[in-house]
């Protein structure tokens, strides 16, 4: 019997397209192969663009991260930016969708309304750089993983930490929360001694 991640995972793939950004953005159709949906989409900013690319609700725009500080709302269906999202003090590296589709957090840890462009709040409380973040299923809270060795959950509207999960050896690379929101799951490279 299949599991709840897995059946949401199949809807995902079903619904969306994966995402490669070097300095031109293809969608690929993860079924065929091949890049039948979009012609490619220039990102080129005269800068890096890092790895920070995912896509949005129902996949109607992608987020990517740019060398040049900012975070790229672009449209899939026309291949235009949307908005650039400005106010990161390095470049941005990692970044999560709400499942409203309206709000998206950077690993800055800045939450974003993406039709204003505007930056909406700001988490604070790791004591070193995040490498990245999950939002819950409900969309109230979002979880960072970071270079402090810790994962900590944010209650979104008050902008507060209400969990840091210690006991990790190293640095936490990356970190996924399950559909059903009870659990996260991070890499485990974090817990070897």
């Amino acid at each position: 019997m299949r599991g709840d991640a897995e059946r949401a995972l199949e809807r995902r793939l079903e619904r969306c397209r994966l995402c490669r950004a070097t300095n031109t953005l293809k969608v690929w159709d993860v079924r065929t192969g091949g890049a039948s949906f979009l012609d490619v989409v220039s990102v080129a900013t005269g800068k890096r663009v890092s790895m920070a690319v995912r896509c949005g609700v129902r996949c109607t725009f992608v987020m990517i991260g740019s060398g040049d500080n900012t975070l790229k709302v672009w449209d899939i269906a026309t291949g235009k930016c949307l908005a650039t999202l400005r106010g990161h003090s390095n470049y941005v590296k990692g970044v999560a969708v709400f499942p409203d589709g309206r709000r998206v957090v950077s690993e800055t840890l800045k939450v974003w309304d993406v039709a204003t462009g505007e930056c909406v709040a700001t988490l604070k409380g790791h004591s070193d750089g995040v490498n990245c973040v999950a939002v819950f299923p409900d969309g109230r809270r979002v979880v960072s993983a970071s270079q402090d060795n810790t994962l900590k959950v944010w209650d979104v509207a008050t902008g507060k930490c209400v969990a840091t999960l210690k006991g990790h050896s190293r640095t936490v690379e990356c970190v996924a929360v399950f559909p059903d929101g009870r659990r996260v799951v991070f890499d485990g490279r974090a817990l070897r001694r």
